[in-house]
């Protein structure tokens, strides 16, 4: 009788404890935010750039709970595979990639990206150069564009980052084109970039 008393407490206690580890352990917590399938889900809509009419698709990102947002891309821009809350193209001369960015608590955007981000991308890439830097607003909320060249394949490119402030995470915009095209897909960055808005 004793023994069958122990086993069962000591069982108790095996089942006791694995699910307080399970319930306190990273593990727990690392759950993958999967794509909404309304987030591949597009409206077409027409805009002028450079005095061109130019088909839009409009999407509207619905993948992470207070983080939705809307944005445009070329209809002419070929999707790629994308992780939840992002959206990745290629066109002809470049690639397009919105995503959102988590900052840390103990910072603001525009810090993290002068201490942060851009000594990541000075490590990381050939040849970094940056070009410009200011801060805007974008559809009323702060925003602030890095733009750089750097090299890649044997090819120079201008890429332009646009971090824009959100009330959970940050949205990041990033366009990249050879260096020699970038004045020609100037005005479609611009109006990629405006069309970005947070959604409740």
């Amino acid at each position: 009788m004793n023994k069958k008393v122990i086993l069962i407490a000591f069982l108790t206690l095996l089942a006791l404890g694995g699910l307080i580890f399970y319930t306190y352990s990273p593990a727990s917590h690392s759950l993958v935010p999967t794509v909404n399938p309304a987030s591949l889900k597009t409206t077409p809509t027409q805009n002028t750039s450079s005095g061109k009419n130019i088909a839009f698709n409009t999407y509207h990102n619905k993948d992470l709970t207070e983080n939705f947002y809307t944005i445009q891309f070329p209809q002419s821009w070929t999707p790629q595979a994308n992780q939840s809350g992002s959206y990745v193209f290629k066109f002809d001369s470049g690639t397009g990639k919105v995503e959102t960015i988590d900052v840390p608590d103990n910072s603001t955007l525009e810090l993290f990206i002068l201490s942060q981000d851009e000594p990541k991308l000075k490590n990381s890439l050939t040849d970094y150069k940056k070009t410009n830097y200011q801060k805007l607003s974008i559809n009323g909320h702060d925003s602030y564009q890095l733009e750089y060249t750097s090299s890649q394949n044997g090819a120079t490119y201008q890429t332009t980052r646009t971090y824009i402030t959100g009330a959970d995470k940050a949205g990041l915009i990033t366009l990249m084109v050879w260096v020699d095209q970038n004045s020609l897909v100037a005005p479609v960055f611009g109006t990629i970039i405006n069309s970005f808005q947070w959604e409740k």
